[in-house]
């Protein structure tokens, strides 16, 4: 029996209502454009300066599924070979440092607006270690977990100071116990919002 257009159009909303009803789930990254947060990197010492992160595109499914599938079979020196293989979707520029080019953005979103961005760079970033604790061997990349409110203010954690693992069911290399870990980026704030296409 054939539905009429009517029905269809009934079943398609329904569908569509139970998808908005998930409590997190992970944001459409092909057609989001053009994000870019302003935050202060901070150190043992204090305030460091500004810093800029400009995501021009989210890395697509295929392309997070590849840095995942890479970190889970060799781990952490396998997911830097990814990294560094991978073309640049967006930029960091901290203060002291010409810049670093970003190789991996995801975004997550959870039901009372917030989101949870994180992106990579396939280099490690000076300003995000402190003169104790030297960037580990383990991570010569930088991965950095920005948690942004609804109202676009918020933190951001590198793992300089944490542990990388993966969110299956989100699909993301993610940080491990965020509550842990020293706060690198204060004063977070989302100038843009990108559009859809």
């Amino acid at each position: 029996m054939f539905m009429t257009r009517n029905h269809q159009r009934r079943v398609v909303g329904a569908f569509a209502a139970c998808l908005a009803g998930l409590t997190l789930t992970m944001a459409q990254p092909e057609a989001i454009q053009g994000v870019r947060f302003t935050a202060t990197a901070s150190g043992p010492t204090g305030e460091l300066g500004p810093v800029e992160i400009v995501i021009n595109r989210f890395s697509t499914t295929v392309e997070k599924n590849r840095f995942m599938d890479t970190f889970a079979e060799r781990g952490p020196a396998g997911l830097q070979e990814a990294l560094q293989q991978a073309p640049s979707i967006g930029r960091l520029a901290a203060p002291g440092d010409q810049g670093f080019e970003l190789r991996y953005a995801a975004e997550l979103r959870g039901e009372n607006g917030e989101r949870h961005v994180i992106v990579a760079s396939d280099q490690g970033m000076s300003f995000l270690e402190a003169a104790d604790r030297p960037r580990s061997a383990d991570y010569p990349f930088t991965v950095i977990q920005l948690q942004i409110d609804r109202n676009g203010q918020g933190r951001g954690l590198a793992s300089a100071y944490s542990t990388i693992t993966l969110d299956t069911v989100q699909g993301s290399i993610v940080l491990e116990n965020l509550g842990d870990q020293p706060v690198m980026l204060t004063n977070l704030q989302l100038q843009r919002k990108g559009g859809r296409e």
